[in-house]
């Protein structure tokens, strides 16, 4: 008994030295990074991590307030790395891109959502994977996806005219995140979800992933916890239900596609331009060693699910919230529209015609600075680097701080932190804009593949909207910007909407 009670005793002596050891002298006295500037840890177990839910973008003032290279505590204490030099960016996503690769720990909810495929790849299997994809993505398959675009917004113009004759407060978040979902399906499957006009489960399972109605600190908090101890997705809370409710939707619906794509190739040579038929033909024409398997192409439709219409959903929702907040700005862009569009009944660009409106290219721009689709970037370095005089040991989280990037007074001048579309034509500031400098698609190896894509999209939707609508606040009713913790304006993106007269 006595010798029981010595060993739970070592046991426990031994815990507390080890959580000592990991949570106070290693972070504070040991590690390398602790030469680093940056903020005092808030908290034991926290870090500065709850700064990211009290403040607006901190990461932003902590680079104006300790320099490009940053030291700041994460849960549990652990020393990271925010990075905004542009130098140290060119290493990491163009020199050696390999050398750093997606942080394991982050991996596990995200390849849930997203699957294991070109984004969550590495080395080799990503060069394979990307090769393999980049013709499905070529200037004139993205040109003819356009009348499938405006097909699908037209419908998005019609619901919001009949929802303008019941009340013209308009909460736009579903509205705008089933349009792009029926896109994605049209042109990445040949699939008609029609969200926008019937029900849909998978329309239903990303609201829930990503509804900002519900509590985004606890949403993110669970998911930064699960991946110290993954047992915590087991717990039996609501948070959990939803997330892994979504999960099987989204697993579901995705070897669903895969399985009637296979079932057609059967039949007959695939012929539609969708993205997966593309992939499928592609994948059948090369060597054995270069093949996707079947679950990497499922792991791509996860991809194009999340990516083709999530981040377009967001970034729509964001300029709509800012030409709102900037009210002659939206006059704008309309005058342009107007010009270009006399007869709004009309709307049906070409691709040429829509990526020449100047306006509308500098709005999509500032939008995407202010409100950058990824606005931090994790990577982990597989050996140790040095950064300017620091030594950074193997295995350390660096962040690519693009919101810093995108807010810097050195680059973007006095206004920094303001909308102003009409920056993007002034020489003196887009003469220092570089893909190291400006990243709403990240650069390099890892750029988003789909961003011609998405930046197509885009212009498409919020030209038909701004020239059909007038936006205005609601009075009495407040956003909650941070985005961070909020992918889209919180708690949803709520509107006066009214039609245009002409």
């Amino acid at each position: 008994m006595i010798y029981l009670s010595s060993l739970v005793g070592f046991f426990v002596l031994g815990l507390i030295g080890w959580v000592t050891y990991k949570l106070i002298i290693w972070p504070f006295y040991i590690s390398p990074l602790r030469k680093i500037p940056g903020p005092p840890s808030e908290n034991i177990f926290l870090g500065n991590f709850k700064s990211f839910f009290k403040e607006e973008e901190p990461h932003v003032k902590w680079m104006q307030q300790y320099g490009n290279i940053v030291k700041f505590y994460g849960i549990f204490n652990r020393p990271d790395v925010f990075v905004s030099d542009t130098k140290i960016i060119q290493d990491i996503t163009l020199n050696h891109v390999y050398d750093f690769v997606k942080p394991h720990d982050m991996s596990a909810d995200f390849a849930k959502i997203v699957g294991r495929g070109l984004v969550l790849a590495e080395g080799e299997e990503h060069k394979r994977q990307r090769k393999m994809m980049n013709p499905a993505f070529t200037h004139n398959n993205i040109k003819e996806m356009v009348p499938t675009f405006i097909r699908v917004v037209s419908t998005l113009k019609e619901l919001i005219e009949d929802k303008i004759k019941e009340d013209s407060n308009i909460n736009l978040t579903p509205y705008i995140s089933k349009t792009t979902l029926d896109v994605i399906g049209s042109v990445g499957f040949n699939y008609e979800f029609n969200s926008l006009t019937s029900s849909n489960d998978l329309a239903d399972a990303y609201a829930s992933l990503f509804n900002n109605k519900t509590n985004p600190v606890l949403r993110i908090f669970v998911s930064v916890l699960s991946s110290y101890i993954p047992l915590v997705r087991k717990i039996p809370i609501d948070e959990n239900r939803k997330f892994n409710n979504a999960c099987s939707v989204i697993h579901r619906v995705s070897k669903k596609l895969m399985e009637e794509k296979y079932n057609e190739a059967k039949k007959g040579e695939l012929k539609s331009k969708d993205l997966l038929s593309l992939l499928i033909n592609i994948n059948k024409t090369l060597p054995a060693e270069e093949k996707m398997t079947d679950e990497e192409l499922q792991y791509q439709i996860m991809t194009f699910l999340i990516a083709g219409h999530e981040t377009t959903s967001a970034s729509t929702c964001w300029a709509l919230y800012l030409l709102t907040k900037y009210p002659h700005e939206q006059d704008l862009l309309r005058e342009e529209l107007v010009k270009a569009f006399p007869d709004k009944s009309k709307f049906n660009p070409t691709f040429d015609e829509i990526n020449s409106l100047e306006y509308l290219n500098c709005i999509i721009k500032e939008t995407l600075r202010l409100h950058s689709p990824v606005p931090i970037i994790s990577r982990t370095n597989v050996e140790d680097k040095v950064f300017g005089e620091y030594l950074i040991p193997k295995n350390t989280r660096i962040m690519l701080n693009v919101s810093a990037l995108h807010k810097s007074p050195e680059i973007w001048g006095p206004t920094a932190n303001d909308f102003d579309p009409k920056r993007w034509l002034n020489p003196s500031i887009t003469k220092n804009v570089t893909n190291l400098n400006y990243l709403p698609f990240h650069t390099g190896t890892r750029s988003c593949i789909g961003n011609k894509l998405a930046l197509t999209e885009f212009k498409i939707l919020l030209g038909m909207l701004i020239r059909n609508f007038v936006f205005q606040p609601i009075e009495g009713f407040n956003f909650d910007a941070r985005s961070l913790t909020n992918n889209k304006p919180s708690p949803y993106l709520g509107l006066n909407v009214t039609k245009v007269g002409v």
